[in-house]
């Protein structure tokens, strides 16, 4: 006899209890290294293809960029952040309009 869909169900995941994030622990240990080469200009395709060629990285490349936002995306806003929060400098001498004539202008 068939075991029920929920029992199939609870034995794959007793025997997978890994199965949600299994690449992080080798991201992680990567991170550094990824950072580094995104700051020097490489792209996230060219990161992944040399990693997952050299067998450090065995994760699909769309679980890769998803691993990249999560981690170190949200560490390069933050900084875009804080470096964009400068005040704007208004006291320049430049062109400033009036709305209003003068009657003096018109002579």
């Amino acid at each position: 006899m068939t075991k029920t869909l929920s029992e199939r169900i609870a034995l794959f995941t007793d025997r997978n209890k890994n199965t949600g994030k299994p690449f992080l622990p080798a991201f992680i240990a990567l991170k550094p290294d990824i950072e580094q080469a995104l700051k020097d200009g490489w792209t996230v395709r060219q990161i992944w293809n040399t990693l997952h060629d050299e067998g450090r990285i065995k994760c699909s490349y769309q679980w890769f960029r998803t691993l990249v936002k999560r981690h170190i995306g949200d560490d390069r806003k933050q900084k875009l952040r804080t470096a964009s929060n400068k005040p704007a400098i208004t006291d320049h001498d430049g062109f400033r309009f009036n709305s209003t004539t003068e009657k003096e202008e018109l002579i």
